[in-house]
């Protein structure tokens, strides 16, 4: 006796079906998934900010003030002045802030350059030993929704180079006017210097210097840390922008390496990176915007030519990789996404801190 037995199995048709709804079904949970992970990357950008904030603030428990935003004609910028805050002492105490009759310490190296990690090893370059911390990727200061590369070869205006350069994602905010990079002003001596300098000590932002020529140390005594204090911010803490996020400008990664930084009025690179750098370092050029920004120029703008008559305002702009708008700081130590559709009087207001708008921050 014979049974024909009857075999269960998909048509060429129905399997094309199951492939089809699952392809839909793909295509519907991408966009969701991707939507997760851009508000888990913006809630870890806004954790960076909330520790760098925090770093501040036990930075003016210490020093009964803010760090200054910059050294101009030595290097050292802010974020290198919180590192001891942010369980990064090691960083901190291999850094050298001085340039003045008792060492010269420098934060890049003539071309082709060392890497960082044989200037920290070698005695005879112990002056060059700041490219190691440069070179170092501290995930604080980094947006994980950024474009930038992890690390980049730079060369600066006075022709030195760091071979691998990690970017930041934080400045501090200098002012709510400013929309110039370049701010040169022949000043009297102060410290041993004379002539044209970067001028940031009368505008009113939070990360300022406190007087012109202002030097952390110089000939073996300490002449500041500071720039403002907490009783300097009068428009209120919770209404004052300390620290926003920016983008640096992904198209200048292939010049970087190759050809010097010009810093010319309307030229040079909108590039962010934390600690120091020999931009700031090197007379007469003072890149501020490497480790400062503006509200004084509109959040997220599109990137400009060089060259253009609007470059030196986009080197200043805050902005970020989220979708519209950015995360700040405030000088109280919260955090907070403003859209950048926000009100663009409002938005400037928010980076003074002794200039008397009646300006809040949307909780």
């Amino acid at each position: 006796m014979s049974f024909n037995k009857k075999h269960n199995a998909f048509t060429l048709v129905e399997l094309l079906v199951v492939i089809a709804i699952i392809g839909i079904l793909v295509g519907l949970l991408l966009p969701a998934v991707q939507a997760a992970r851009e508000a888990a990357r913006r809630m870890s950008c806004q954790n960076n900010s909330k520790n760098i904030a925090l770093a501040c603030h036990n930075f003016h428990d210490a020093n009964k003030g803010f760090p200054m935003g910059a050294e101009f004609g030595v290097g050292t910028a802010w974020s290198s002045l919180i590192l001891p805050y942010m369980e990064q002492s090691s960083a901190y105490n291999i850094m050298t802030f001085q340039e003045d009759g008792a060492g010269n310490y420098q934060w890049a190296i003539g071309l082709p350059g060392i890497p960082g990690d044989v200037a920290l090893r070698n005695p005879a370059l112990t002056f060059f030993r700041n490219i190691y911390v440069c070179e170092q990727k501290l995930a604080t200061f980094r947006c994980p929704s950024s474009s930038f590369p992890d690390a980049a070869a730079d060369i600066s205006g006075d022709n030195w180079i760091v071979q691998k350069r990690a970017p930041a994602n934080y400045l501090g905010c200098v002012s709510s006017t400013l929309t110039n990079d370049r701010r040169m002003r022949t000043v009297a001596a102060t410290n041993g210097q004379i002539g044209p300098v970067e001028v940031i000590s009368d505008l009113e932002g939070v990360f300022i210097q406190k007087f012109n020529h202002q030097r952390i140390k110089f000939n073996g005594a300490s002449n500041g840390l500071i720039g403002v204090n907490m009783a300097g911010i009068t428009d209120g803490t919770s209404n004052t922008i300390a620290i926003g996020e920016a983008e640096p400008d992904i198209r200048v990664v292939a010049e970087m390496g190759i050809i010097r930084e010009n810093n010319a009025s309307n030229f040079g690179r909108k590039d962010h990176w934390p600690f120091g750098g020999d931009d700031v370092d090197t007379t007469n050029q003072g890149d501020m915007s490497e480790h400062l920004g503006s509200t004084g120029v509109a959040m997220n703008l599109k990137p400009v030519t060089q060259g253009t008559a609007a470059f030196a305002a986009y080197e200043l702009s805050f902005g970020s990789r989220h979708t519209g708008g950015a995360n700040f700081a405030l000088a109280d130590g919260s955090v907070r996404f403003l859209a950048q559709s926000i009100d663009p009087v409002i938005y400037s207001s928010l980076g003074s801190r002794n200039l008397g708008e009646i300006a809040q921050v949307e909780q």
